[in-house]
């Protein structure tokens, strides 16, 4: 566990890196969950209010993880992503859903009812990009300290019919880079079941720079695995019958 001084000089190196500083050299400087949430914790206040939150896991038999993601940095579809905003072009198709109001008590014997009739599911792709020299070869615990390598999502149009918390398990989806398939047919996600992805975070994140609020965003994993693209690409994405979602890095 790191000294309360080394979150902090850790903190101000990436709020640092964000503003077109030196990228942060995390070899050397071990982390545990601890110092990773106090990192975002202390970052956070500087990027202005929290817009949503990503959570994921590797597998259905591993423990969540999860991040804040600034309300600056969620836009609308279709999008031109300013180039400064991710220097690596990195993008994921995910199913997120919208806090619509109150959240229900989390010892409500029909929790589970009571959190589908007050979240709406839509499309999303989550932008990638790292404040880490080493972002692949980095400890995962360092990454999730930087937010989980997230810059922002784009948001597609609400999802308007009927749906079970089971719907997103597995869907047809498809991803195209300007005229290239890139992935397409029924495509599933690592962590399991989007919906019990959002319960698992909200029993878990407490008030975590802030928690978890009316309005904000829940992005809950990749269903394309996370892929790098080139400056100036054209991307067009759809899942589970939802509107399609248009964006472009820029160049």
């Amino acid at each position: 566990m790191l000294t309360g001084e080394q979150r902090a000089a850790i903190a101000a190196r990436l709020l640092a890196a964000r503003q077109g500083g030196p990228l942060l050299d995390s070899s050397g400087i071990a982390l545990d969950l601890d110092d990773v949430y106090a990192i975002q914790a202390a970052v956070m206040p500087a990027l202005g209010p929290v817009g949503g939150w990503k959570v994921g896991r590797g597998s259905v038999h591993e423990p969540i993880i999860f991040a804040p993601i600034r309300h600056s940095g969620i836009a609308p579809s279709p999008c031109l992503w300013p180039r400064a905003e991710s220097l690596l072009c990195g993008l994921e198709l995910e199913i997120a859903f919208r806090i619509d109001g109150p959240l229900p008590a989390l010892d409500a014997p029909d929790y589970a009812a009571r959190l589908q009739a007050c979240v709406t599911p839509l499309p999303v792709f989550e932008v990638v990009d790292s404040r880490l020299s080493d972002p692949e070869t980095a400890d995962p615990l360092w990454r999730l300290a930087d937010f989980q390598l997230n810059t922002g999502l784009i948001i597609g149009k609400a999802h308007e019919k009927p749906w079970r918390p089971d719907d997103f398990i597995r869907v047809p989806g498809e991803l195209i880079a300007d005229s290239s398939t890139i992935a397409e047919g029924m495509l599933t996600q690592l962590g399991g079941s989007p919906f019990e992805l959002l319960m698992l975070l909200l029993r878990q994140i407490g008030n975590h720079c802030g928690g978890v609020q009316p309005g904000h965003i829940v992005t809950t994993g990749s269903f394309t695995g996370l892929r790098f693209f080139k400056p100036g690409t054209r991307l067009r994405g759809t899942i589970a019958g939802m509107a399609p979602l248009e964006m472009m890095f820029g160049a």
